[in-house]
């Protein structure tokens, strides 16, 4: 697009504003002539009526396939969702008490004496 000068910018912008205000005119005249005529009416009257009997068709549709395919609802999903976090918690509390009986365990454990083998002897291995 070629540059515009700024004392022609007013000029260009005129042009186009002049172009759509012949534009709307035209088309005004054109509508005026299409809604008076009774057969674009009639016309035009059955099909808002057969996309409203259509509309419903699909909701209806939808409705149906939706409810076959046993989609959650949000107060399902919501009860799911406490569900989950309150097993969440429940875990972290086994896991904090596991924790807590590993850290007593270890520290009261005591090692094992060796046991001694028949004979009277403890149980270490040869050395050669």
């Amino acid at each position: 697009m070629p540059e515009i000068n700024k004392d022609e910018e007013p000029y260009y912008f005129n042009y186009f504003r002049k172009l759509y205000e012949s534009w709307e005119r035209s088309m005004s005249k054109a509508m005026e002539v299409w809604l008076k005529n009774p057969i674009f009416a009639h016309n035009a009257e059955k099909a808002i009526e057969k996309s409203i009997e259509f509309k419903g068709y699909i909701y209806e549709i939808m409705e149906r396939t939706l409810k076959h395919r046993f989609i959650p609802t949000r107060h399902e999903m919501n009860k799911l969702v406490k569900s989950l976090d309150d097993l969440e918690i429940k875990i972290n509390k086994v896991e904090e008490k596991i924790n807590e009986t590993k850290s007593t365990t270890s520290s009261t454990i005591k090692p094992k004496k060796r046991s001694l083998k028949k004979g009277g002897k403890k149980n270490e291995s040869r050395k050669v």
